[in-house]
């Protein structure tokens, strides 16, 4: 029947989108490879990130050093205006680094890249679904279809000036439902 043709056609064109964002980056994304703290932040090419290499307002994307290519790492480091009222979360108050904040950069619905950052408003805007993530409230969702706020990377500095991840994220990147499989022991 014409009715069931419709309604395959339609079942394929709304399941398509969906592959076409790849394979969930991996298993267990409970730990990155900032795991085991102290890892300096570096850009695609492996260049390490100073505080001053950001103009307030301004943000880059960056990997844990030696895991320039690990889909669960990339990281927004986003230096913030003194004047926005960044508040940060319960415990994190040291987190930051000169007013440079580091949030994943994958989206908490379906694990889009978060890129889109209006500096005047402290928004993040994930261009795939809209949602919307207020930077300085540690990241919660102000609008869209995001169930939670994206998990924060804690920040300090070495010897020579040089950001550093000092653990992992706060919590799990990505969408909750890459971590499903984990609980029935996928």
């Amino acid at each position: 029947p014409p009715a069931g043709g419709a309604c395959a056609a339609l079942g394929v064109a709304l399941v398509l989108p969906i592959r076409s964002l790849g394979p969930r980056p991996g298993r267990g994304l409970k730990q990155t490879a900032y795991r085991r703290g102290n890892v300096r932040v570096v850009r695609e090419d492996g260049s390490p990130v100073r505080p001053d290499d950001l103009e307030t307002g301004g943000f880059i994307t960056v990997w844990p050093e030696g895991n320039t290519d690990a889909a669960d790492s990339p990281t927004l480091l986003i230096r913030f205006d003194e004047d926005q009222g960044f508040e940060p979360r319960d415990g994190r108050e040291d987190w930051t680094v000169d007013n440079v904040v580091a949030y994943s950069k994958l989206c908490t619905h379906v694990g889009c890249p978060v890129g889109l950052y209006q500096s005047e408003s402290g928004l993040l805007l994930c261009p795939c679904h809209q949602a919307t993530f207020d930077v300085a409230r540690g990241a919660i969702p102000v609008f869209g279809p995001a169930p939670r706020e994206l998990p924060q990377l804690p920040l300090t500095l070495d010897e020579e000036r040089t950001l550093m991840a000092a653990g992992d994220f706060a919590g799990p990147v990505g969408p909750d439902r890459w971590r499903l499989g984990d609980a029935e022991g996928d």
